[in-house]
């Protein structure tokens, strides 16, 4: 578990430099913040995470279809953000990313799977 964790932890320290080219519009910290807020705020970090999933599907993030909820995908961003609360300040599309495509990568091409 460790290392996963730490893996974990790489993937989004290297993928922060170069997302951090762009302007932050929505924070970690902040999407953390509507994550544990009122219902409101849950249902826009919910069309937040749907949002980056659905830029990313086919690319980075291959959720297999209708096996997975966005409540899940929302769970799981939440436990990454409240692993590592000192990089919170890095842009929140890193972490739906990191998360959603630590656990569902695509496959490279050329491979088999």
């Amino acid at each position: 578990m460790k290392t996963t964790a730490a893996a974990f932890c790489a993937a989004i320290l290297a993928t922060s430099a170069q997302a951090q080219q762009f302007s932050t519009y929505f924070s970690g910290q902040e999407l953390y913040r509507r994550l544990t807020g009122t219902d409101t705020q849950v249902v826009m970090a919910y069309g937040y995470i749907a949002g980056v999933n659905d830029s990313r599907a086919g690319a980075t993030i291959c959720i297999p279809p209708a096996t997975v909820t966005l409540g899940q995908m929302a769970d799981m961003v939440k436990q990454t953000l409240e692993r590592v609360p000192s990089e919170r300040h890095l842009s929140a599309e890193i972490f739906v990313e990191a998360t959603l495509s630590n656990r569902w990568p695509c496959a490279r091409k050329g491979s088999s799977l």
